[in-house]
């Protein structure tokens, strides 16, 4: 059997049956050679958490050709960020309509179709995930309210390393006329200060 630590040098995410099969995974997690990213995505316990680690794991679940044209968003961007824990779905965003590859994994993918501008996306991990900024306007949008204003908190709160109210609220204010934004603009104008970030 191939070295665990070895093979996360190259690949850095495991899946079963890359190059493990799902038993022996299961095996190296109990044994805290490896941890669990997202269900069914693996790395080796000594690779540090973060951004990075999170967007390539959101890449291998969703796959070359999503990989390519899509953009992780709402609350999978807000995970990324570290803002949220691990969504069930993972949602993905896309200029156009796409057919969502067959899905056998234990995630399950959500495609929205919307219109992003450059300066609302990050391009520096494995896969590109909204700023802080669009991702908390899409929360605050598409978000449920008790979610959102979890979310919302911890992105806006002090030493956070997300964005201000006031460029949330600046940025809900520039949308236009859309249906949600008054309740999306007192969802954030009345956030509580949340410290505690979940991982």
């Amino acid at each position: 059997m191939m070295d665990p630590i070895e093979a996360t040098e190259v690949t850095a995410l495991l899946q079963p049956g890359r190059p493990f099969a799902a038993p022996e995974l299961m095996v190296l997690r109990a044994e805290g050679v490896l941890r669990q990213v997202l269900p069914g995505t693996f790395v080796c316990s000594a690779v540090e958490d973060g951004p990075a680690l999170r967007a390539a794991a959101v890449a291998t679940v969703a796959g070359p050709r999503l990989h390519e044209s899509a953009v992780i968003g709402r609350l999978a961007a807000a995970w990324v960020h570290g803002f949220h824990p691990a969504p069930e779905v993972l949602e993905l965003l896309v200029s156009r309509f796409h057919r969502i590859p067959l899905q056998r994994g234990p995630v399950r993918l959500a495609l929205h179709e919307c219109v992003l501008e450059p300066s609302e996306v990050q391009g520096r991990f494995a896969m590109p995930v909204t700023t802080p900024v669009r991702t908390g306007l899409d929360v605050a949008f598409h978000g449920g309210p008790a979610v959102a204003r979890q979310v919302l908190s911890r992105l806006t709160g002090p030493r956070s390393g997300g964005c201000s109210r006031q460029e949330l609220l600046s940025a809900i204010e520039a949308t236009g006329r859309r249906p949600g934004k008054r309740a999306a603009w007192d969802l954030v104008a009345g956030l509580p200060s949340l410290a505690a970030v979940p991982r």
